[in-house]
C-alpha cells in the first residue's frame, strides 16, 4: 500500500494537519499499515509538490502555527485511480516462518516457547482490535456515511479473522509437538471448502 495514496484518502474525508492524520492513522489503519510522524511529513510534502494537495498555515498566538492539509481535484483523481487500479500480491517476509521452517535446530522446548509467546502477542493484538470494533460499532452511523463505514469496517474484520486464523493455526502446532506428532498436515484438511 502507498502512505501517498492513505494520505490522500483520509484528505478526501476533510481537511487535516499533520498530527490528525497521525491520529487518524493510529485510530484506523494502523493494524495493517502504521505509519510515523516523520514518514507523513516528508509525504505531504511531496504531495504538495507533485499538486495533490494544498497547504494553508494557520497562525497561532502562543504556539507554533497550524499547517492544514486539503486535496486538490488532481488528487482525488489520482486516489480514485490508484483505487481502481489492481495490485499485485505482496511479497510476504515472515520473520517467525524462517525460525519455524529452521526449528528442527531446536529443542521442542524451545520452539514451544516461541509459539507461546507468538499466541500472547495475537491474543494482545486480538484484544486490542476487538476493543476498537465494539467502541466504532456502537456509535450510531448516520445515513450519509454508512458506505465509508462499511468498507473501513472490512479492513478491521480482516485484521481479527486474520489474527483468530494465524492464533489457531500456532495452538495447533503447540498442540502437535506436545503429543509427539511430526506428521504433515493432509492437503485435504488445509483446503477444506476451499477447493475449486
Amino acid at each position: 500500500m502507498s502512505l501517498k495514496h492513505a494520505i490522500l484518502g483520509f484528505l478526501s474525508f476533510k481537511p487535516l494537519s499533520g498530527y490528525d492524520l497521525k491520529k487518524a492513522f493510529d485510530r484506523s489503519v494502523s493494524h495493517f499499515w502504521p505509519a510515523d510522524q516523520s514518514q507523513i511529513y516528508r509525504t505531504l510534502k511531496q504531495l504538495h509538490k507533485e499538486g495533490f494537495i494544498t497547504k494553508q498555515v494557520i497562525p497561532r498566538e502562543e504556539q507554533l502555527d497550524i499547517k492544514v492539509y486539503e486535496i486538490t481535484e488532481a488528487g482525488r483523481e489520482e486516489l480514485r485511480h490508484w483505487l481502481a487500479t489492481p495490485l499485485p500480491l505482496a511479497e510476504t517476509r515472515e520473520p517467525a516462518l524462517i525460525q519455524l521452517y529452521f526449528g528442527f535446530v531446536l529443542e521442542d522446548d524451545q520452539v514451544r516457547h516461541l509459539l507461546q509467546t507468538a499466541v500472547a502477542q495475537i491474543d494482545q493484538t486480538l484484544e486490542e482490535l476487538q476493543a476498537v470494533y465494539g467502541e466504532v460499532t456502537s456509535q450510531e452511523v448516520a445515513d450519509g456515511v454508512k458506505r465509508p463505514f462499511f468498507y473501513s469496517m472490512l479492513t478491521l474484520e480482516y485484521g481479527i479473522q486474520a489474527n483468530l486464523w494465524q492464533r489457531n493455526w500456532l495452538q495447533s502446532i503447540i498442540e502437535r509437538i506436545d503429543a509427539g506428532e511430526m506428521g504433515v498436515m493432509p492437503l485435504a484438511d488445509m483446503v477444506g471448502s476451499h477447493e475449486a
